[in-house]
């Protein structure tokens, strides 16, 4: 995000040092610490109030919070990786008779994976 190197963390805190003397820097370090916790806790509860004001509960927006984004990234990963489910269906559908398709209603499941992946389009 910063894109800070180890040798500039280290000129910083060097400065740091130097400015406010080994003294005061770890009560400095512990205010910038609480400052940074109330700032998240603050945040968090503005759009906890702004979600109930809007009423938008109802809609099933995912959830706001770092974790939660994370392990919904998570899980659109997986899915876009799932290579080999992809592939089994690419080879059923190219293996299945296209006159079999019409005598038989297709199957449709809720959770039938990711959609297959057009490999003459990519």
């Amino acid at each position: 995000m910063f894109n800070v190197g180890l040798g500039e963390i280290f000129v910083i805190v060097l400065v740091c040092l130097v400015v406010f003397g080994p003294e005061r820097l770890p009560e400095m370090a512990r205010q910038a610490g609480r400052f940074l916790g109330k700032l998240r806790l603050t945040t968090q509860n503005a759009l906890d109030q702004l979600k109930d004001e809007t009423e938008l509960s109802d809609l099933n927006l995912p959830d706001l919070r770092v974790g939660s984004l994370r392990a919904q990234a998570r899980d659109y990963v997986r899915d876009l990786m799932d290579i080999e489910g992809q592939m089994e269906e690419l080879r059923q559908a190219a293996n299945s008779d296209p006159s079999d398709e019409e005598a038989t209603p297709a199957k449709t499941t809720e959770n039938s994976g990711p959609p297959p992946v057009d490999l003459e389009a990519t």
